[in-house]
């Protein structure tokens, strides 16, 4: 049962912090900055997002095994898609963001920047998706 609540709460502050940063804190920091140290500033809470999902995700899983309790099929995709998404953004995305930014291409960047928000909103759904399909009520 500890195993249990472990990751439902690991996967509660994922969820929050994901959320927080994308629908919070990024578009703050385009409100209240200057929009390149905006977009460093937000590029790196973003990878730090990517990292803390797929630590996270490896939490739940190793908390699943040691606890011997089954996730739903729902919650597990959930929690991959949730991972998966940013993690695709990182590697694939951004360095193809970088060199359209090198390369002075702001239509492709901006091409690229709307991509990854989509991924990253997705991962935010995926995320409450999981979460509502891990929390369940005390039999």
């Amino acid at each position: 049962m500890i195993a249990y609540r472990t990751a439902a709460v690991l996967l509660a502050l994922w969820a929050g912090s994901l959320l927080t940063v994308c629908a919070l804190v990024a578009p703050t920091l385009f409100a209240l900055l200057e929009r390149s140290l905006a977009g460093r500033v937000a590029g790196r809470l973003f990878f730090a997002e990517t990292v803390i999902g797929v630590v996270a995700a490896i939490g739940i899983f190793i908390a699943q095994r040691i606890g011997r309790f089954s996730l739903s099929r729902a919650a597990t995709i959930g929690i991959v898609v949730a991972a998966g998404l940013p993690l695709a953004s990182e590697i694939v995305l951004s360095p193809l963001m970088q060199a359209a930014r090198s390369a002075g291409d702001m239509a492709r960047f901006g091409l690229l920047h709307g991509v990854s928000a989509v991924l990253f909103a997705g991962a935010c759904a995926a995320a409450l998706f999981a979460l509502w399909n891990v929390s369940r009520p005390a039999v």
